[in-house]
């Protein structure tokens, strides 16, 4: 039978109690790739899951208050706005609270059921939401062209932590000692399949058993056709031996055309297609889409959302989304007011499917950043501040940002 998070008060969170990310190059830990971080070192490594601030977290949860800081700030503004969270939609997932809630469902100190890590910064793509600590061609070019800062916006390379040797060393011995206790395991990135240590993850678990662990790879799926091939072989033999219970690729794309071209930028369209097709023929595989939306994407989501109709109905595919968070404010939809968008939200509404339960999810999901996005007002400083970094971005990228977005044009005209 499911078990499911055992605490119900107001803001409870499941996130809070079973889920940790690491960023091990920058010595930084979090409840999940959406809250604050908090500094770690070798020496308070061990506590990674129970520090100080998350233990406040959690006492405030049971008590029905959201954190006083700025922790969990998405998912409280998501809500507030009369949209459906991350922390909703997770309450919602069974067998991964932390075993120590069945006999305390008040412990705020417990293990961690859900790991994911962040092992550097290493990627080949420069996403314009993203940032030099998740990606280290973005930190190149910062690392080229130097610090930027004009009307609020800071551009500025990012210094790999010292202790990082350190905290791997500290991360494998606590994953011999604690990993058979996790049901979930997720290499992120910068790109898991361009980092060296998914190598060590893989050699570390063909070499053991996790029979009931779900490993998770988040990726922008711009290897080549003959490496993915590779690690289907290599994945698909993990399964087979009873290694991992589960594999599954979170494939991350947000629109398509020449507007995904400029936002992911240095991914080819087409060739993430192709790639994801050859992962189509590969039931045993659990596939995911994830999508950032941004002021950038949202005027041509529809084509992948139609796309995305189509795959799926060839199999079961996941598909989840958030608007930029953590990233930079002028590039969250909100702050082009409640017109700009509102035909196509109403579009984007009405194509996506609502076969099953999860379509049905994901679709109050959207409908709350449809609400939050109908309820908002234009914002002319973060509004500067995106027509400043555009400029700058274009300046760096040898790119125009006025041909691929002609519609913005219009909007930050007067924008000066």
């Amino acid at each position: 039978m499911d078990k499911y998070f055992p605490i119900k008060t107001a803001t409870a969170c499941q996130l809070k109690w079973n889920w940790s990310t690491l960023y091990l190059y920058k010595g930084e830990t979090a409840s999940c790739h959406r809250c604050e971080t908090i500094k770690i070192t070798p020496d308070t490594f061990d506590t990674f899951h129970n520090t100080d601030q998350k233990q406040k977290d959690r006492t405030r949860m049971l008590d029905g208050l959201w954190p006083d800081s700025t922790s969990c700030y998405y998912c409280r503004e998501v809500e507030q706005s009369g949209g459906s969270s991350d922390r909703m939609r997770h309450l919602a997932i069974p067998n991964q609270s932390p075993p120590e809630l069945e006999t305390d469902p008040t412990a705020v100190a417990v293990q961690p059921t859900v790991l994911e890590v962040f092992f550097n910064n290493q990627c080949n793509l420069s996403c314009v939401y993203c940032g030099p600590d998740l990606s280290s061609k973005i930190n190149s070019e910062y690392n080229k062209h130097g610090r930027f800062e004009k009307n609020g916006v800071i551009l500025e390379p990012l210094k790999i932590d010292t202790t990082h040797s350190a905290l791997l060393e500290k991360f494998w011995a606590w994953m011999n000692q604690y990993s058979t206790g996790l049901v979930r395991f997720t290499v992120g990135g910068g790109e898991s399949f361009y980092q060296p240590e998914l190598e060590t993850c893989l050699e570390y678990f063909e070499s053991s058993k996790h029979p009931n662990l779900e490993l998770c790879l988040i990726t922008n799926l711009t290897l080549s056709p003959v490496k993915l091939e590779q690690y289907i072989q290599r994945f698909k033999k993990l399964l087979s031996s009873r290694k991992l219970k589960r594999i599954d690729l979170t494939c991350s794309i947000d629109c398509l055309g020449a507007e995904q071209e400029y936002t992911r930028y240095g991914l080819e369209v087409d060739k993430w297609i192709s790639n994801f097709e050859i992962l189509l023929d590969q039931p045993w595989l659990t596939l995911h889409i994830n999508q950032t939306i941004s002021v950038l994407t949202i005027k041509t989501m529809p084509g992948l959302i139609e796309k995305i109709k189509v795959w799926k109905s060839k199999r079961k595919i996941g598909h989840f989304f958030s608007m930029v968070s953590p990233g930079p404010e002028y590039l969250v939809p909100t702050i082009l007011g409640n017109k700009v968008f509102e035909k196509d939200f109403e579009h984007i509404l009405d194509i996506m499917p609502q076969g099953t339960n999860e379509d049905l999810l994901a679709l109050e999901c959207m409908q709350g950043i449809a609400h939050a996005c109908a309820q908002s007002t234009p914002d002319q400083i973060e509004l500067l501040k995106l027509k400043t970094f555009l400029n700058e971005n274009d300046r760096r990228r040898g790119t125009n940002w006025t041909n691929t977005f002609p519609w913005l044009v219009k909007e930050l005209q007067h924008v000066v």
